[in-house]
């Protein structure tokens, strides 16, 4: 990024570090620019005015200087510091694992506004409402639509036919849906029953607040999820921690006996 030595972006803190004992290094996810990195310093020095405006999961607006190593943070206005969300354990865990997302499926100063509002948007719900499994399974396939790995859903990616209304299949190599035909020969093809492809459907032609209604169940969700996670894998290239975290957090809540079943499938934990 290239321009006047002081600017002003807008993001959205979604990595941070220690930098000795009084300075921080943080990574923003910016509505114009993307993904920037910045040392913050004295951010961990107490009393500092810049430290709460630096925190993980916190929007702002953030004065930069310019130099020739990373830039400097130097002031900063908090826009939503997402109090209610970081007050609940879950949600908490939700949102750092939507920052892992968007930060292991970006690279340095490449804008992207639409992944950003997803972001500040999903966040806002989860701030407002709790973080459910539909939510979730929402961000995963609409990151995936942001940064150009969204499946195909509508027509096979073998033959180019219109799917029918039976046991599909879903390839995360060939990036989508396939016939029953077609998957017989491909090896990473697993079935995609009739109701995890209208989710998927579902979620790719409606906004936030109507995908959100839909009521899954168990056994659909976890479908629903390790397909999203497979795509994710593939794009990714790795397994994140805040992902693995999120599973535990889970099954540690069905052995106290709340009775809610687990949001991260099983499966993909083995």
């Amino acid at each position: 990024m290239s321009g006047p030595r002081d600017y002003q972006v807008e993001g959205l803190v979604i990595r941070d570090a220690t930098v000795g004992e009084r300075d921080r290094v943080v990574v923003l996810f910016s509505r114009d620019e993307g993904k920037l990195t910045f040392v913050a310093r004295g951010a961990r020095r107490p009393g500092s005015s810049l430290g709460p405006s630096v925190q993980m999961l916190t929007r702002g607006r953030f004065q930069c200087v310019r130099r020739r190593g990373l830039d400097l943070l130097t002031q900063a206005v908090s826009i939503e510091s997402y109090g209610k969300l970081k007050a609940e354990l879950w949600s908490m865990s939700c949102g750092l694992y939507l920052a892992e997302l968007v930060d292991s499926s970006t690279v340095e100063a490449a804008p992207n506004r639409t992944l950003y509002d997803l972001l500040v948007g999903v966040l806002d719900a989860i701030n407002h409402h709790g973080c459910s499994d539909a939510l979730l399974r929402y961000f995963e396939l609409r990151l995936l639509q942001c940064v150009g790995f969204c499946p195909s859903v509508q027509r096979c990616v073998g033959c180019g036919g219109r799917l029918r209304p039976e046991v599909n299949a879903l390839s995360a190599t060939l990036g989508g849906a396939m016939c029953p035909d077609c998957s017989s020969s491909c090896t990473d093809a697993i079935p995609l029953s009739v109701d995890a492809l209208k989710v998927l459907r579902f979620c790719l032609a409606n906004d936030l607040e109507t995908s959100c209604r839909a009521k899954l169940s168990a056994s659909l969700a976890a479908e629903v999820e390790e397909h999203l996670h497979r795509f994710l894998v593939g794009v990714l290239q790795k397994e994140l921690k805040s992902r693995a975290w999120l599973f535990r957090l889970r099954t540690e809540a069905l052995l106290t006996g709340n009775g809610q079943a687990p949001t991260i499938a099983r499966r993909s934990e083995s």
